[in-house]
């Protein structure tokens, strides 16, 4: 099988599994939904390894996973990706700044 086909159907069944749309995958790794959709459905579609890191991390896996000939569907996510994308914003923030916004985000879970 190419390997170029194996990591679209790898990203697809991973992002699918976590009840991802192309367009949130997209939105979270900080790439084109052409791009992502491309990738899926294309054997050839070249991907550097930043961008093929980019969407490891939005997933919640790591690189290798992607290129893995294995059943991605029967991973189970640790955390929501939501929640996943946000604990990454924080880890790039300084941790001043996380902890003012995290303040804030607990004085309104605090009201809910």
């Amino acid at each position: 099988m190419d390997i170029n086909f194996i990591i679209g159907e790898n990203i697809r069944a991973r992002r699918k599994h976590l009840g991802l749309s192309q367009e949130k995958l997209a939105e979270y790794s900080h790439l084109s939904t052409n791009f992502i959709s491309r990738l899926e459905h294309t054997n050839h579609q070249n991907i550097s390894v930043q961008k093929l890191n980019q969407i490891a991390q939005t997933l919640d896996t790591d690189i290798s996973q992607l290129l893995k000939s294995t059943d991605v569907e029967n991973v189970t996510p640790e955390l929501p990706p939501n929640v996943n994308y946000l604990i990454k914003q924080f880890e790039n923030m300084s941790p001043a700044k996380a902890n003012r916004i995290a303040k804030y985000f607990s004085d309104v879970l605090n009201e809910i």
